[in-house]
Parts: structure tokens; C-alpha cells; sequence
């Protein structure tokens, strides 16, 4: 038996029961010892209803109050919680197979039942809003329950989904062990402590942020969609509250430094800024080092199933690496962080190579999930067993420089013959004309498509011609993907372009 993950929250609310946990855009906030009370309450009143420890309740709903009391609650009496993004895709394919007992939803997820079988049927309804639903809300849930259960060393807290871009999303299975340990590394990282308060966007982040102590500010912001976020109530929000701390994608951040620059505002309080998920352009950070002058701006590099990976500080990148970006060298993200071990090696095995030398990133550890949730092919696929270690394979390409920092190169999958996609992406990205390019296979060609603005006259002929690809074509937009609004969406930019080869080749 292990200890709960969630038991350092009682340590918070003994110790400064008072100060806000959360805080939520219109007001509602809760303190830690109200945090500590109100999931002790749930749990029992889960326990009450017949919810037994190990089994699988669906968590959907939006980043607020109830998610957090709702996940606590059930990482308080060994309830597994499985939580999904509803825009993923065939995500409910995989929800058929886990065996769900219950599902906790707010009203608007609960409609979801009316179109996936998945979802009905299950032995438990909760509702974490509107009291017409004709389910028992959350909040009213209430029983005795003493403390935080131990739980088994291999029982999962949490399952999550990989983003499903190339198949059926794949579940990851968190344990408490592994929660503990990503916390370890995230807050002793990211240098959290009772004294911060942090504006996170992504829901396993503000977990870390609330185990380190932190007051939580909840972003006044739509993130399905980040990249039509209004900046001026988040910037109101960081600078309302003093926010000392705050995570999210490049894109996020894009909208804001565009809005504070276009102010002629900074954040003063801000003393740390986390930005990754993506390729992060030399030119934003740059901007958010003007934004948030007495900030650590810091690229962080890692995967749904290792995060963080590596990290890099904004001002290295503007002093040093970005001139190798601009040069095709690949994309800086960094140096391993303590408590991961990383190789470059040949794809699908675990011998390093040799330092300069391009191969597949692998990486272990203790917060580095060891293997998916019921998924052996998956698991055969990606995992590599050497020992008693176990290597995620990250399916990404780069190499080590002689200061033992990370260059990214591209995907595995994403290699057009012999061209890595950041070697040929990068450098056309630094011409001022280009506002993104991306590299993909249409009919056997390495054709690098460019959304250009007002470029000069035979652009195209000459970036051909120093880059070396088959071809360059010019496209009104590149498509990104729809969760972060940062990473290239390649398959339908290739399904685009192969429904235009004609054009293309000729």
C-alpha cells in the first residue's frame, strides 16, 4: 500500500485553512480547509450511493470548482476517474472497453448520452449543476468519511487519453505513485509554493498547482478553443489578482502578448511563465519576455505520457539557439529535467547513440507512464523494456549537442523521405514573409506548403532551391489542430493538397 495522492491536501488545510484554493472568473472561490471538508463530504456521499473503490466514473465537465471537488473526492476513496476531451477523436470507441460504473457530468455533457451508447446504462448519474437534472448533484452529496485511503501500488487514479491523432486515442493509466512523482517534479520545477498564485490551463496542471499550495485562478476563458480567446479578461484576471504564475500553449500566450504590446501594458508580478505543446516561435518569446520583464519565461518540452520532458529558459533561446533554428539546425527544447533519463536512439531501440547523432527521443522515469491501461499492442508499439526500466518511445526525432541540450527535428512519422520537417520548416519560418510553413508527403514529393504575406517575386524558386525540398507551394492557411490551435494539423493539410496534386506536380 501506498499513500493517497491526495493526502498532502490535508496538510494545507491544517496549515492555512483560510487561504483560497480556487478562484473561478465570476467570484466563487473555495479555501483549502473548505476544499479538505467539502471532498471529505463527497466522498462519503459517493460511498453512500453504492460507488465502490476501483470503480471507473466518467468525469466531464468544465475546468471549475466541481471538477476539482468531484476528482478529489474521488481520489480520496480509491474511485478511478476517467476523464476525456469530447472533441477528440473516436474517443467513445475506447470508453466501450473500460467498463465505466458511473458518470459525473455537468448538464450539458450529460446530453452526450442521447448520442453514445457508451454512456448509458452505467449504475451512477451525478450532476454538477441545475437541480431539473434528474440526477443527484455532487455537491449535495454528503456522508462520514475520516481521512484519505492508502490505495494499491498499481491502482489507477486517473485515466487519460492520448490526443488520438493518428487512431483510436490510446489510455494512460495514472497511478497514485505517478501522480506523486509528476508533482515532485512539476512543482519542484516550476518552483511553486504556498506564497505563488498561478493561473493554469490545463486541468493536471492546476492538480500540481494545488499540491504545491498555490492559490489556483481559473482562466476567464473558452481553452477548447485558445486560439479565440479574449485577451483582455485573462490579462485582466493576471493582473487583478497579482499573479505570480501561469502555464499554457504557445497560442494562449500569442493572444495575450498581442493585446498587452497593443496596450503598452507588462505583467510586474509575474515571476514565471510556462509555454510548450508545440514549437514555440524565437519571435514569441521574445514578446513575452518584453510582457513579463521580471519573468523566468521557460519552453517546457514533454508528452501526455511524460510530462515534463526538458525544459528551456526564453532568454537562452533569444541569446543562442534561436540563430540555430533560423539556420535549420531543428528546434531547442532544452535539457532533461531531474528525475528523467533520456536517449537518442534508432527507432525501436534503446542503445543511445552518439551525442549530434539524429534519432528517436526515448525517455524513463518515475513520472514517465510505463505502459498503457489495457492496451498491450499499444504498449509493444511504444514501450521498450530494458531490465527493470522500462523507455517510452516519444515518436519524436532530434539529437544532443555538446551542452546536452535536446534538438527537435520533427515526427518519426513525419519524415518525408529524407527530410525532417523542423530542418525545412524552421528556416522558411524565419523569412519574414512566411507566417507558417509545414512539410508533408503529396504522391512521393517533400512539398513544403507556405501561408505567406505579401511575398517578394520568385519566392518560391529560391527557398526551393536553399532548402532542397521537391517543391513549394503557397496555401491561403494552415490548418492546426483544434485543441491547442498551435500544431500543425498535417493530414488534412496532405489531404488538402493531395486533392490539388495536380496543381502541385505540375
Amino acid at each position: 500500500m501506498r499513500p493517497n495522492a491526495a493526502r498532502g491536501l490535508a496538510d494545507h488545510a491544517r496549515d492555512f485553512p483560510d487561504r483560497t484554493a480556487i478562484l473561478e472568473p465570476g467570484g466563487d472561490r473555495v479555501s483549502f480547509g473548505e476544499l479538505d471538508a467539502r471532498t471529505a463530504s463527497i466522498a462519503g456521499g459517493l460511498r453512500a450511493q453504492g460507488v465502490a473503490p476501483g470503480d471507473r466514473l466518467l468525469l466531464l465537465a468544465p475546468m471549475g470548482i466541481p471538477l476539482y471537488l468531484a476528482l478529489i473526492a474521488c481520489f480520496r476513496s480509491r474511485v478511478t476517474v476517467v476523464l476525456v476531451d469530447p472533441s477528440a477523436p473516436r474517443v467513445h470507441e475506447t470508453l466501450r472497453r473500460l467498463d465505466l460504473r458511473g458518470f459525473i457530468g455537468s448538464p450539458l455533457a450529460h446530453l452526450l448520452r442521447l448520442k453514445h451508447r457508451s454512456l448509458r446504462g452505467l449504475d451512477h448519474y451525478f450532476a454538477t449543476g441545475f437541480a431539473w437534472l434528474p440526477h443527484r448533484r455532487l455537491q449535495h452529496l454528503a456522508g462520514p468519511f475520516d481521512g484519505f485511503e492508502d490505495v494499491d501500488e498499481d491502482q489507477p487514479a486517473l485515466l487519460t487519453f492520448t490526443t488520438g491523432t493518428t487512431g483510436t486515442p490510446k489510455v494512460i493509466g495514472r497511478t497514485h505513485g505517478f501522480l506523486e512523482a509528476q508533482a515532485r517534479v512539476l512543482t519542484g520545477h516550476m518552483g511553486l509554493c504556498p506564497a505563488d498564485v498561478d493561473l493554469p490551463t490545463l486541468p493536471v496542471f492546476l492538480l500540481n498547482s494545488l499540491a504545491a499550495g498555490a492559490t489556483c485562478v481559473l482562466p476567464d476563458a473558452d481553452l477548447r478553443a485558445v486560439g479565440t480567446v479574449d485577451p483582455d479578461r485573462v490579462i485582466a484576471q493576471l493582473q487583478a489578482h497579482r499573479c505570480t504564475s501561469t502555464s499554457g500553449s504557445p497560442a494562449f500566450y500569442a493572444r495575450l502578448a498581442a493585446a498587452l504590446q497593443e496596450r503598452g501594458e507588462t505583467l510586474p508580478h509575474l515571476q514565471k511563465l510556462f509555454t510548450g505543446g508545440a514549437r514555440v516561435p524565437a519571435a514569441l518569446l521574445e514578446d513575452l519576455v518584453a510582457v513579463a520583464p521580471e519573468a523566468t519565461v521557460e519552453v517546457v518540452y514533454g508528452s501526455t505520457e511524460a510530462e515534463p520532458i526538458a525544459t528551456l529558459d526564453a532568454r537562452e533561446v533569444l541569446a543562442e539557439t534561436a540563430l540555430g533554428e533560423r539556420e535549420g539546425k531543428g528546434s531547442c527544447v532544452g535539457r532533461p529535467v531531474p528525475g528523467i533519463a533520456l536517449r537518442i536512439a534508432t527507432p525501436g531501440a534503446h542503445a543511445a547513440l552518439p551525442d549530434g547523432t539524429i534519432g528517436e527521443v526515448i525517455v524513463a522515469g518515475d513520472h514517465v507512464n510505463p505502459g498503457y491501461f489495457e492496451d498491450p499492442e499499444a504498449d509493444a508499439e511504444n514501450k521498450l523494456p530494458d531490465g527493470e526500466r522500462v523507455w517510452h518511445r516519444t515518436g519524436d526525432t532530434g539529437y544532443l549537442d555538446d551542452q546536452g541540450r535536446v534538438w527537435l527535428v520533427g515526427r518519426v512519422a513525419h519524415m518525408v523521405g529524407d527530410h525532417h520537417p523542423f530542418l525545412v520548416e524552421a528556416p522558411a519560418e524565419a523569412e519574414d514573409f512566411v507566417v507558417r510553413a509545414a512539410l508533408v508527403d503529396v504522391g512521393g514529393l517533400a512539398v513544403l506548403a507556405c501561408q505567406v504575406s505579401d511575398p517578394p517575386a520568385g519566392w518560391q524558386g529560391a527557398l526551393q532551391a536553399r532548402l532542397g525540398v521537391d517543391r513549394i507551394v503557397s496555401v491561403p492557411r494552415i490548418p492546426l489542430d483544434a485543441r491547442h490551435n498551435a500544431k500543425v494539423d498535417r493530414a488534412t493539410l496532405q489531404a488538402e493538397l493531395r486533392s490539388a496534386q495536380a496543381a502541385v506536380v505540375e
